[in-house]
């Protein structure tokens, strides 16, 4: 792993990803770049004509269906060259092209779905059992679920030619995040006494460091910088959610959560259910704070001091190959057909490793229905990296079989259902490391990170979801969103959630400002599907552990499942029904369990 960062060329070859795979050179790109321009006259061709018979239908669905396949994969070899550094201009130009592609390719044939739908129920109905669409069946019943969520022809244009500027809101929010703040963030000393530049890719590291004046100089760094950012954020956050109420509204939706809700065929009620379920287990979140509080012999907890161990770990740093090996086994009562497709994407360069400057910060799984899947990480040799690669991993895979089992159409699996197979990936890795653990310091460490993991993943990414739900409702109802109130809304969020033991003074008070660098809440009530997500995957890998006959073959056949039937019936075949409070409500007590295990051992 690098001891600093640096450029692009100088990261080994084996630790970038071969995004060659998709286009060997740019030149590739550019060529086939060339044949979308052709797109928007050879779809115009089918306007007024959806309606004629099941034939005619059926060819420009294969067309549309081809044109945005093509559009698709330029978008990924694009964006992923982009991604390796945010800074490079020919790169950002190359996603600019194509996302303006996409935009006059949505105008083209923004008649395709009003035409559909204008056709009578009887006889769509009655084309839908024909031997030319039987294949589109399930996909074009998804496009009838809108008929009163659709505009006419004219309109759909207008609105589809909207995507390519209000896209801008959370493209600027990435140049800030990744490129131009980072380059004002201060250095600290590191606990070596070494100077080092914060990123935002190391201060998560150094938010665990057992020195808490390294801690503490991070965060302050780190946030002090963030805060400086806040106006423009703020109008930036505010133009994402005024285009999703816009685009709500203009659909004919009760609001911009029900809107995003719809497409995954969840209700409101869902959501509501997720936050009310943390509200009412939030004593055993504050429970956990105040035993980390005792265990780090804290007179006042602070922000800087919810991500160290409590206990010393005594593998403090992994390397890649440890990472590699220990995923590969943790995946391994999955069955064999899934960890040699893992290890054999590992092998071909799968994974871009490591930071380097100009990179996007986190991490993603990635690629197309023509690529294999990529997983873009920012590996620092920290546990919680790690259980990123596991996690990613999870997500390759879910693509991977649903790709090789799904026609293009219905190989997406809907967001709903898009952590659980990442989830379950981690769930997993802490098993076997608890199961290979004996000492009671490391059993010790390993529960504290798995609190950790329901803390960030369940409650964090809850009250990340109900800052998103309030913000929109402010909106929605005709006010601003001001930094001071984005500030103490997140603010009091913070606290209710994390309790009274931390000192809530000036320092804690800059986490306000962490709302600013969340890249989330600009994808339309995402979050909250982690949450969800951890909930399915602690039930779905409790049934695999347990040895619960089909239980694995139930869990291979969703990750195969892609859109063929809705995600929610998808996931309750693989034993989890997200329309009951169950799964929440059993996570939440596991959680509790993996505390109560906790101060067994360091009682």
């Amino acid at each position: 792993m690098p001891d600093e960062l640096k450029s692009r060329n100088e990261i080994p070859v084996e630790a970038r990803w071969n995004v060659e795979a998709v286009y060997a050179l740019d030149g590739e790109w550019e060529k086939d770049f060339g044949k979308t321009a052709t797109f928007m006259e050879s779809m115009k061709k089918w306007a007024g004509r959806l309606a004629e018979d099941p034939g005619t239908l059926k060819g420009a669905i294969e067309e549309l269906l081809s044109h945005h396949r093509l559009l698709e994969k330029l978008f990924v070899y694009a964006s992923m060259k982009g991604d390796e550094d945010l800074g490079n201009s020919l790169y950002s130009g190359m996603v600019s092209r194509t996302r303006s592609r996409f935009v006059e390719f949505n105008a083209a044939q923004s008649f395709f779905t009003p035409e559909i739908l204008a056709i009578p129920e009887d006889t769509i109905d009655s084309w839908l059992e024909t031997s030319e669409l039987e294949p589109y069946r399930t996909w074009l019943q998804d496009i009838l679920r809108y008929r009163s969520h659709t505009l006419s022809e004219n309109e759909e244009k207008l609105l589809a030619n909207t995507v390519e500027i209000t896209s801008g809101f959370s493209s600027a929010f990435g140049k800030l995040s990744n490129v131009d703040m980072p380059a004002r963030l201060p250095e600290i000393m590191d606990e070596n006494g070494n100077s080092v530049r914060l990123t935002t890719g190391n201060i998560s590291a150094f938010l665990q460091k057992k020195d808490r004046r390294v801690r503490k100089d991070a965060f302050l760094g780190f946030y002090g910088e963030v805060k400086g950012n806040v106006a423009t954020k703020a109008a930036l956050l505010e133009g994402q959610v005024k285009s999703d109420i816009f685009r709500a509204r203009t659909r004919k939706y009760g609001s911009a959560l029900e809107a995003s809700l719809f497409k995954d065929r969840v209700s409101v009620s869902v959501y509501d259910s997720l936050i009310k379920s943390v509200h009412d287990n939030l004593p055993v979140l504050h429970r956990y704070f105040q035993f980390r509080k005792n265990a780090l012999d804290l007179d006042s907890a602070h922000m800087y001091d919810t991500s160290v161990p409590i206990v010393p770990e005594s593998k403090a740093d992994y390397s890649w190959d440890e990472a590699v090996d220990l995923t590969l086994e943790a995946v391994a009562p999955l069955g064999r057909e899934y960890v040699d497709a893992l290890a054999q994407g590992f092998r071909n360069r799968w994974v871009d490793r490591y930071e380097n400057i100009g990179k996007r910060s986190g991490a993603y799984s990635g690629g197309c229905y023509d690529s294999h899947p990529y997983i873009l990480h920012n590996f620092n040799g920290t546990l919680q990296s790690v259980f990123t690669l596991a996690h990613e991993a999870g997500h390759s895979l879910h693509s991977l079989l649903s790709r090789k089992s799904q026609p293009y159409h219905m190989s997406e699996y809907k967001i709903i259902v898009a952590e659980v197979a990442s989830t379950t990936n981690e769930m997993l890795l802490i098993d076997l490391l608890l199961k290979r653990m004996d000492d009671k310091q490391e059993k010790a460490y390993l529960l504290d990170h798995l609190l950790g993991t329901f803390k960030s993943t369940l409650v964090r990414q809850t009250m990340f979801a109900e800052f998103e739900k309030l913000i929109h409702e402010h909106v929605e109802l005709g006010n601003p969103l001001t930094p001071d109130y984005l500030n103490s809304t997140y603010y009091d969020l913070v606290k209710l959630y994390h309790g009274d033991c931390f000192a809530w003074d000036d320092e804690d008070e800059l986490i306000a400002t962490e709302w600013s660098r969340i890249p989330h809440l600009y994808y339309n009530f995402y979050v909250y599907k982690y949450a969800t997500g951890l909930s399915s995957a602690v039930d779905i890998s409790s049934m695999i552990l347990a040895g619960e006959p089909g239980a694995v073959e139930s869990f291979i056949e969703f990750l195969r499942g892609g859109s063929s039937r809705p995600p929610l019936e998808l996931l309750k075949r693989a034993g989890v029904d997200l329309t009951t409070p169950e799964p929440v409500n059993l996570a939440l007590h596991e959680m509790e369990n993996t505390l109560e295990d906790l101060e067994k051992i360091l009682e």
